[in-house]
């Protein structure tokens, strides 16, 4: 049997069914969608049979945890909590990947790692966020990962506006950078080199679409 609970984060109080996170200003009632979407607490699933309980991954439900102290630490942190959500799907896509080569599928191998690629710059994007904010703002300034799937945020403490914009550019700059290092490969391995370039650069067209960063660029435009 599967249940999902609500799971408080370390280092919120709740009082009187609220919960509070005054590293980050926030205060949201534990029943609220909200509590979850800002990460005040995790909606958990655990696997029940036989008296016992497992806790599984976030692979379909929320969990946040926050961002550790120091550069490096928060760096591991976020491979490691970004990547538990992601296990599912990189799962899926080795057991593709591995078909493909057996049976000699060269689309299924064509398929298998353009989803590795794709989900390694989202790991590379995020890590790009973690990296400039605990650069640019401290390493102990306060921040939290959210996680869900293929779904990563991370929920931080706004500065001055130029460290905002770099710490909003340098999640789709990550995987430019990432690619230009991989380049030097391309006579290896054409096909995969090309694709990761192809992917790095839809990472920085997205900051034109009206969500993501390029919504968050835009508020720090308008003065919010």
């Amino acid at each position: 049997m599967l249940e999902v609970r609500r799971v408080v984060r370390v280092g919120v109080e709740e009082e009187q069914g609220v919960l509070i996170c005054t590293e980050l200003g926030l205060r949201r009632r534990r029943s609220a969608p909200e509590a979850v979407a800002d990460g005040l607490c995790s909606e958990e699933l655990f696997l029940r049979a036989g008296g016992r309980s497992w806790h599984l991954p976030p692979w379909f439900t929320s969990r946040s945890r926050l961002l550790p102290r120091g550069v490096v630490p928060a760096a591991l942190a976020c491979v490691i909590h970004f990547g538990s959500g992601m296990g599912l799907i990189l799962a899926a896509l080795v057991v593709l990947l591995a078909t493909g080569a057996v049976f000699g599928l060269s689309a299924l191998i064509a398929l298998a790692t353009l989803g590795l690629v794709l989900v390694g710059s989202i790991l590379v994007h995020e890590l790009g966020h973690v990296l400039a904010y605990r650069i640019l703002m401290g390493v102990a300034a306060p921040a939290v990962l959210i996680v869900r799937g293929a779904s990563c945020r991370v929920l931080r403490l706004s500065g001055p506006w130029w460290a905002d914009v770099s710490v909003v550019l340098a999640g789709p700059v990550a995987p430019v950078v990432v690619a230009a290092c991989a380049w030097p490969l391309f006579e290896l391995a054409p096909p995969a080199v090309l694709l990761g370039a192809l992917v790095a650069l839809g990472h920085v067209v997205g900051l034109a679409l009206p969500f993501g960063d390029g919504a968050a660029l835009r508020e720090i435009a308008r003065g919010n």
